[in-house]
């Protein structure tokens, strides 16, 4: 006896209309929305987004390539570098590529520290841009459990004075290869950060923020329409280099770290994972999806074995479904329960 109150027939038609790619560059700072509620959110098609490296030309990589980018999706819209090790999250990692509404290859040439080659042999890359469909990503991060980060971020303005020995000097708008590493961390995050275009009153102000002071600076900041502003100092110390930083909205501060290693780019980058970290802690919220329970469906027009298996092939592809159980089979129709993840 079906003892689940629901029953209705489920069509496996999915229609998804392609994504807009966006461009992921670097821009400079200006007004920015304020943060919403998941419910209130407007979606980012840059976040359902990831560029990743293929490692051969066979299907097998393509599959394991839209994993990957997968993984680097949820990161971004959940805020957690560990998403992709969640246990749900891990079962659907094998059906990526049915999450794809958009793909896209191309090629660079870089140095062995990934740099744009410039003389010399270059290293080239085969690269590929995988978009997903931003319902079926949010339905994986509601029945994974993890939390939804909006896409009503701050972008953060960056305050970066460099001490190489000759005294502390602020990076500005024109010096975008300095913060090259955080600008394309931040991006992988789903943080954008802007830089103040550096006259002389920001450039007399370099010595706040080596002292990492961030109020005297909100007037300066409030110029570029934004209250969220990261302030880091890069030095060398011993035989490397160490990044000090403070995150803060307002008069408030968010967070504050230090980072050290022998690489002066990823001292720097160390700015974008700090920052991601403390926004996604204030911002994020748990999505309401109910109640884990039991849902009976019943699956019409299937037209013999072959409806069947594209049936079961499908839910089994969907993260929400926990486990399923054929309570009837018919030549035409068949009789689920569903153990969700999720409310019904």
């Amino acid at each position: 006896m079906r003892t689940t109150p629901l029953l209705f027939r489920l069509a496996l038609v999915l229609a998804l209309a392609p994504l807009s790619l966006l461009a992921q560059e670097p821009v400079p700072a200006g007004p920015t929305a304020a943060t919403e509620t998941p419910a209130e959110a407007v979606r980012d098609p840059a976040l359902y987004q990831a560029e990743v490296e293929l490692l051969s030309q066979g299907a097998g990589e393509r599959r394991a390539a839209a994993a990957r980018a997968l993984g680097q999706v949820l990161v971004k819209i959940t805020g957690q570098p560990q998403a992709a090790g969640n246990p749900v999250v891990r079962r659907a990692l094998a059906s990526a590529e049915s999450l794809v509404v958009d793909s896209r290859g191309s090629e660079s040439a870089s140095d062995q520290q990934g740099n744009a080659a410039i003389g010399g042999v270059p290293v080239y890359k085969t690269l590929m841009t995988f978009a997903f469909d931003p319902a079926s990503v949010d339905a994986l991060v509601a029945g994974a459990g993890l939390p939804y980060w909006g896409a009503g971020r701050p972008r953060p303005l960056l305050w970066l004075a460099i001490d190489d020995g000759r005294g502390a000097r602020l990076v500005n708008s024109q010096q975008l290869a300095v913060v090259k590493p955080l600008a394309t961390r931040g991006l992988e995050r789903g943080l954008r950060f802007g830089l103040p275009a550096g006259s002389a009153v920001e450039q007399a102000a370099v010595q706040t923020i080596w002292a990492q002071t961030p109020a005297p600076l909100l007037p300066l900041a409030s110029r570029y329409g934004e209250q969220t502003q990261l302030l880091g100092r890069v030095y060398r110390s011993g035989g490397g280099w160490t990044a000090d930083w403070v995150l803060s909205s307002g008069e408030t501060e968010l967070s504050r770290w230090s980072y050290s290693d022998p690489s002066p780019q990823r001292a720097i980058a160390s700015g974008a994972d700090g920052a991601a970290d403390a926004l996604a802690r204030r911002d994020a919220r748990a999505l309401d999806v109910g109640e884990p329970g039991t849902l009976m469906v019943a699956i019409g027009g299937l037209r013999g074995a072959g409806g069947y298996t594209r049936a079961m092939g499908y839910l089994q592809t969907l993260a929400v479904v926990r486990s399923i159980t054929v309570v009837e089979a018919g030549p035409d129709q068949l009789d689920l329960q569903l153990e969700l993840a999720v409310g019904a």
